[in-house]
């Protein structure tokens, strides 16, 4: 009996050491796990947040109280000239803190008045939260220094999103992105492999039908599969998570030219893998950190500096910026920044994938 065991336990032994998927999933994945939420989320205590800060003031005071800010180690304060419309520059610089100090400020607390900064921000940012707070705990210090705690510096809290969007706004369109990525490319590298494997592209290869014109036509397909996936998310979030956001038309060039790109991704991966189990555990190995990198589901803004140069290199970022910036700011511009990297991207792997193809052994 124990040889018998024993010939099936390391049979068992040679099938998972074969099977790449199962070796990304058992050994891989965990390990690329820890080191991304141990990236993360061992830099809370040490990571920065942009604030925003537009001082109307020339008085020292308010120059020692942006001095106390920067202080903490969490706010990294960027100036923003005094001339300029609030709602303009948070708008075309998808601003997510904005500080206004008034012209009063230093005038107000030497006459031991109540000097009122305003402090708009994002609510839908999962950061709002630690920048309200540690702009508080500043403010409560000048407070306290200045006689007792009596309220000089007060502040006035503003929303710099409308409609009443929520964290859950702000998640959407990541969502929406990652949809787009795990769709085209795990799709792709498929039925990619699966068609070689099973001679269909062997067949085709006597027709007329190019390579080029194979993935626009898989690409379309699922640009159409994507577009329902969003649809199912949109109305399942209006209808029980009271979801404000819509698709503008930005928003849908966006899903389209990601769509193609990474339907391109897929045609690539599938090419360097020799079995449909090969291929899979490949898209696993590339999808799986822009899942957590690319912004779908975390903001990287108080991440270590290498782990946002990492992210910035990654595809879906640019989709999910570019998403978030057209359906939650209404900042067309910005997102057609995203949108011109995404298309660089997309003829790039299309070409690629066209090229290192093969629908032969030959």
């Amino acid at each position: 009996m124990k040889s018998r065991i024993g010939t099936d336990l390391m049979a068992t032994a040679k099938m998972f050491v074969r099977n790449k998927g199962a070796m990304f999933w058992t050994l891989a994945f965990p390990i690329f796990l820890i080191v991304i939420f141990g990236a993360i989320f061992s830099s809370t205590g040490t990571g920065s947040y942009t604030l925003n800060v537009q001082n109307l003031d020339h008085g020292p005071l308010s120059q020692s109280f942006m001095d106390s800010l920067n202080q903490t180690g969490v706010v990294k304060i960027v100036m923003v000239d005094p001339s300029a419309d609030p709602d303009t520059y948070i708008k075309d610089n998808s601003v997510t803190n904005f500080m206004i100090i008034p012209g009063n400020f230093t005038q107000n607390i030497a006459l031991n008045s109540t000097a009122t900064i305003e402090l708009r921000q994002d609510r839908t940012q999962s950061a709002a939260n630690i920048m309200a707070s540690v702009v508080g705990q500043v403010v409560n210090h000048y407070n306290l220094n200045l006689s007792g705690g009596k309220e000089h510096i007060a502040i006035h809290s503003g929303s710099i999103v409308t409609n009443n969007l929520t964290f859950l706004d702000f998640f959407l369109p990541g969502v929406i992105g990652l949809t787009a990525m795990t769709n085209c490319v795990f799709y792709m590298q498929g039925v990619q492999s699966r068609y070689f494997a099973t001679g269909i592209f062997r067949k085709l290869s006597t027709t007329p039908f190019t390579r080029f014109e194979w993935l626009i036509s898989r690409a379309l397909w699922q640009t159409v599969v994507v577009f329902m996936s969003v649809a199912a998310i949109l109305i399942v979030g209006m209808l029980f998570f009271n979801v404000h956001i819509t698709l503008t038309w930005m928003s849908i060039v966006l899903i389209i030219v990601g769509g193609l790109m990474f339907t391109g991704l897929g045609m690539i991966l599938s090419r360097f893998a020799k079995d449909e189990e090969t291929a899979n555990a490949a898209a696993s190995a590339v999808t799986f950190p822009m899942m957590f990198l690319g912004g779908s589901f975390f903001d990287l803004s108080a991440s270590p500096e290498w782990l946002q140069m990492v992210a910035s290199i990654m595809p879906l970022t640019y989709m999910n910026n570019g998403l978030r910036d057209t359906m939650i700011y209404g900042n067309d511009a910005a997102a057609l920044f995203n949108l011109g990297i995404l298309a660089v991207v997309a003829v790039v792997f299309v070409v690629i994938g066209v090229y290192v193809s093969k629908w032969t052994d030959d």
